[in-house]
């Protein structure tokens, strides 16, 4: 008999708490603050929670204090997150486009697949 290659993720109770509100709520982005204001938790607690979560797979990070919410029933590898998000919040004042060859493999103007999604920012403030 052979062994049993599935990876096993013990979640504890807040753990379980916050997979189970965002896999209720459909979230893909995550705040620290937004965690904050669901969880009530102090800020060490809080420091622990997002760091097993993180750990785990669950909590993939985007930038200082935002996440993307992997859900378990992607599996051990987790999901994937749309490159078209990322944008808006490294850029929340909107002032960015998405240029180059990632638009021209978007709009099909070519079947190259670019490794670098090209993002320019149309001012100093961000």
């Amino acid at each position: 008999m052979g062994k049993n290659n599935t990876t096993r993720i013990y979640l504890g109770p807040k753990e379980t708490e916050v997979v189970a509100r965002l896999s209720y709520e459909k979230t893909t982005i995550i705040t620290r603050e937004q965690l904050k204001d669901m969880l009530n938790l102090d800020h060490a607690l809080m420091n622990q929670l997002i760091f097993r979560l993180k750990k785990k797979g669950i909590l993939k990070p985007i930038k200082k204090g935002v996440y993307f919410y992997s859900p378990l029933e992607s599996g051990p590898a987790g999901s994937n997150i749309n490159e078209y998000l990322i944008p808006s919040i490294l850029y929340p004042g909107g002032n960015y486009y998405v240029g180059y060859g990632t638009m021209y493999n978007y709009y099909g103007f070519t079947n190259q697949i670019f490794q670098t999604m090209y993002v320019l920012n149309t001012s100093k403030e961000y």
